[in-house]
């Protein structure tokens, strides 16, 4: 009876091992082209957990993070899922993230799109709601022309299109204008 356990135990050892060996034959067998061609063709680069930061005069100026990301060389653009992107020292706003569920970033004009649960919050707790936001880096300004939904502490307001200027504080809505003030708890409005 102890022969056959021994043999048994031999048999398992030799059937893991031939197993890894075709596994790890297999792994080698593939080289870089057939892994590149798995990739659309219009994507140069594709990466996980993206994170991207822009410096200017040695200051974070704000940090993009992905999911995934594919990039296109030919037009400078990456197609990103799952898009954070944090603005640092936003004029009066503070830090202030933006998410959303896709995106498309041009490295050449610094510009990007976002689309899908667009939510943006500021250190002051104000919380901006869209499904599309344009941002644009040169003019630090996020644009759209669809519904959005601003609410602040004292402030809900609703209408499509909207261009706000980050450093500036300042907000223009396009059209279909509403507005909500809420007084400050202890006042009235008599």
């Amino acid at each position: 009876m102890l022969s056959l356990k021994r043999l048994l135990g031999v048999v398992i050892v030799l059937s893991v091992l031939v197993l890894g060996a075709v596994i790890w034959n297999h792994l080698n067998q593939q080289g870089p082209e057939e892994i590149l061609n798995l990739l659309p063709n219009d994507v140069d680069l594709a990466l996980e957990d993206l994170h991207y930061t822009q410096n200017e005069d040695g200051q974070r100026r704000w940090t993009l993070d992905a999911d995934r990301a594919e990039y296109l060389r030919d037009s400078s653009r990456a197609k990103l899922d799952a898009v954070s992107l944090t603005y640092y020292q936003a004029g009066a706003f503070g830090d202030v993230t933006l998410r959303a569920a896709h995106g498309e970033f041009d490295q050449t004009t610094r510009q990007l799109d976002v689309w899908g649960d667009v939510v943006v919050v500021t250190e002051r707790k104000d919380r901006l709601l869209t499904e599309r936001l344009h941002y644009d880096d040169i003019q630090r300004q996020l644009s759209n022309s669809v519904p959005f939904r601003f609410i602040s502490p004292r402030l809900e307001l609703t209408g499509t299109g909207l261009q706000l200027d980050i450093d500036q504080g300042r907000l223009l809505v396009k059209t279909d204008v509403n507005a909500l003030l809420v007084p400050a708890q202890g006042n009235s409005i008599d």
